[in-house]
């Protein structure tokens, strides 16, 4: 067997294969264990770790963690906004409640992002960082049932959420959280060429989240298009003149380089006036999520999420 490379490992990890049996420990549990044998034995570990822990010491976690304190935001703000958005979407989309859990996997695997992003659990799953892999899972097996019956079906299946994700990557700001209520929109179809189905869906996702925040009392909106992939210049050009005019602002914005890699093609930012500034509260864009998911590079998927959160808590600032 190679000789793994220990500087890639998490130190903690590095030091145990050190200490233990070196590179058979990870080997045994990141490959040769079944999932269900990895589950019963973290079970163990974990019960073991419990059973030593004090009532103090649960106390003390509970103060030094951030992924388990309250939320700042005021809850009856956010309640009326979540009210808001749900009344908004479910005119153009079917509204279904996710799990607060997705199979391990979903957002490495089919979303790209990094494991270390995502709280895992003991059990083959992974806690919701996003509901628009959530979304693109239930979308990706609808979108299967009607290609049984018509292999060239271009039925979109539309779907939207509102709940709370918790995502593991360190954030700095008042604006920024560990775990936060968003509104997740998803549209799953075929290819119907001429970039028809991304300018429709796009321009429908817009739509929405604009409304949205329009309702939330946040008139002044701007929005950011960017083409990563250099084929929808027309499209953009298209959005820029449909969707311009009183207090929306739309621009193109080629310069954008952050989440080239998540985005392989059209993509937005979504502001909201605050004060004198612009707020980022949303993004989208066209992801291959569900080429992947249905083995078809003929699927489209255009994603899109809201952070209520972040709305709720420019309410309360001075």
């Amino acid at each position: 067997m190679a000789r793994m490379d220990e500087s890639r490992l998490h130190p903690a990890v590095a030091r145990l294969s050190g200490e233990h049996t070196g590179e058979e420990l990870v080997d045994l549990l990141g490959r040769r264990l079944s999932g269900s044998e990895v589950t019963s034995l973290m079970l163990e570990v974990m019960q073991q770790r419990v059973s030593k822990l004090t009532a103090a010491q649960v106390l003390d976690q509970y103060e030094r963690d951030r992924f388990v304190q309250p939320a700042s935001a005021d809850p009856r703000r956010l309640l009326d906004l979540e009210r808001i958005a749900l009344d908004t979407v479910a005119t153009r989309f079917a509204v279904v409640v996710t799990s607060p859990l997705v199979p391990l996997g979903t957002h490495s695997v089919v979303a790209g992002v990094h494991q270390n992003r995502v709280v895992t659990t003991t059990r083959g799953s992974e806690v919701a960082a996003d509901l628009t892999n959530s979304l693109a899972l239930e979308a990706a097996l609808r979108r299967r049932r009607y290609l049984v019956t018509d292999n060239r079906s271009s039925t979109i299946v539309n779907l939207a959420s509102v709940d709370r994700v918790v995502r593991a990557q360190q954030f700095e700001g008042s604006r920024s959280f560990a775990h936060f209520s968003l509104v997740g929109l998803v549209s799953a179809g075929r290819d119907t060429g001429s970039g028809s189905f991304e300018r429709a869906l796009l321009r429908q996702h817009l739509d929405a989240l604009v409304l949205v925040c329009q309702r939330s009392g946040y008139e002044r909106i701007s929005i950011r298009l960017t083409d990563f992939g250099g084929q929808h210049h027309d499209v953009i050009a298209h959005l820029v003149d449909d969707l311009r005019g009183g207090n929306v602002i739309v621009d193109e914005w080629p310069e954008r380089t952050a989440a080239r890699g998540y985005y392989p093609g059209l993509c937005f930012k979504l502001s909201v006036g605050h004060r004198d500034a612009d707020v980022e509260v949303a993004d989208g864009g066209l992801v291959i999520w569900t080429r992947a998911l249905l083995s078809n590079n003929k699927e489209r998927l255009m994603i899109s999420g809201l952070s209520l959160e972040r709305l709720a808590v420019l309410d309360a600032e001075p």
